[in-house]
């Protein structure tokens, strides 16, 4: 078999999903009741971005388990966590295929251990949906933890669909802070945050879903009374633009202020930019990443650089070889998203701009963001930089972009 045929998709499991959605809970443990390839899968993508910050163990089921049942195992593991953790007052135990294939009762050891930190069963099995099936369900975990509130807190919101395991997610919510300022308040945002910022979620005002989160937000809306509405991710000066009013209008917030700042920020880039980004018109670009950051990228490609999106896919549905097929009838000449387009990337000779999960090989120890006019400016300078260090080709659509940007750069 041919070895485009062979790679592996971009998607994977539910348990994966459940992992990523709870990575950003700072005083809860990940304890996975499953076999060691679970564990060290889900760590390898999680520990290239925070190895500082890497709560996550596994009780590793073995092969007499699988006979005799990993309800010992797993009793055994949660004394342990008690020890080893006790600086964590929950622990989201998350099952895996092995387990709820041989009918392991999670639920009953949880009941019957004793102890001071709160347990809570997420049933993760991979063949029971994919990465983004497993986010919803960890997400829905959360609702016992949840305080009832007299009263709601006003313009706060609660932000729902960013992962702690994306490279730039604190940066981008320190950004939307920064735009918010005094006049909306972030109540709790779940790649960021502590047991007691998700017990209080019910104070606020409203719920943010960028792509996951919606039926978390629902169960919120139905029993709490707290709307939700769903954003594109604010990419870009348009984005944050967009993001800003339909904010303000759910909230009843003024922010004519922040959107003229966007506009000044957006001028003072065009006038740096223009020259090169004139060479991107109508260019065809690949995108590839999670339904958090799809739209939101697909609009920044496509409106405010002129590009041609000739693919955006979903990664927990699409899968490399598809990618490849694409490519192959498309050729674009930009991939964006994830570390695992970069075979295609080198066949094509194009560049890649890493910008969502999982991006095991781009680190960020700056504030750089890439939301609002500062991501903007970001982006633009990956694309452009990425296109000038590509070893030149005599042939081609790329050819054509990368000798009029050197032309530019010459004059």
């Amino acid at each position: 078999m041919e070895a485009e045929k062979i790679m592996k998709p971009l998607s994977s499991c539910a348990l994966f999903g459940a992992v990523r959605a709870l990575a950003g809970i700072k005083d809860a443990l990940i304890l996975q009741h499953s076999v060691v390839g679970c564990q060290w899968g889900s760590l390898t993508f999680r520990y290239a971005g925070k190895p500082y910050d890497v709560r996550q163990a596994s009780d590793v089921i073995y092969d007499e388990d699988v006979v005799n049942g990993g309800e010992k195992v797993l009793r055994k593991a949660l004394q342990e966590t008690e020890r080893i953790f006790a600086h964590c007052g929950a622990v989201f135990v998350v099952s895996g295929c092995v387990p709820n294939m041989i009918g392991d009762d999670v639920d009953g050891i949880l009941a019957t251990t004793e102890g001071s930190q709160k347990l809570l069963h997420v049933k993760a099995p991979g063949y029971a949906g994919n990465i983004d099936s497993g986010v919803e369900t960890a997400y829905l975990a959360l609702l016992p933890l949840l305080q009832h509130a007299e009263k709601k807190e006003a313009a706060t919101i609660n932000i729902f669909g960013i992962m702690n395991d994306d490279p730039y997610a604190d940066n981008d919510l320190a950004e939307l802070k920064k735009f918010l300022g005094s006049k909306v308040r972030v109540n709790c945002a779940l790649q960021d945050c502590s047991l007691r910022d998700i017990a209080a979620m019910p104070q606020a005002e409203l719920n943010i879903c960028f792509g996951y989160g919606e039926l978390l937000a629902q169960k919120m809306q139905e029993k709490l009374g707290v709307p939700y509405i769903k954003c594109a991710y604010p990419y870009g000066v348009a984005g944050m633009q967009k993001f800003l009013r339909q904010l303000g209008a759910a909230l009843k917030v003024d922010f004519a202020e922040e959107l003229s700042e966007l506009e000044a920020a957006a001028e003072k880039l065009v006038y740096r930019s223009a020259d090169y980004l004139v060479n991107l018109y109508q260019m065809p670009v690949a995108l590839a990443t999670d339904k958090a950051h799809l739209a939101g990228l697909q609009s920044f490609f496509a409106e405010e650089l002129g590009m041609h999106v000739v693919i955006a896919e979903d990664t927990a549905e699409f899968s490399l070889d598809k990618m490849a097929e694409a490519a192959a009838k498309h050729k674009p000449v930009l991939f964006c998203g994830s570390s695992f387009l970069k075979n295609l990337a080198e066949k094509y000779q194009v560049p890649l701009v890493r910008c969502a999960y999982p991006a095991f090989d781009r680190l960020c120890f700056t504030d750089n963001t890439l939301v609002g006019a500062r991501g903007a400016a970001l982006l633009i300078e990956q694309i452009v930089n990425s296109a000038l260090q590509q070893q030149y080709k005599t042939d081609g659509r790329y050819a054509g972009l990368r000798e009029s940007i050197c032309e530019v750069n010459h004059e």
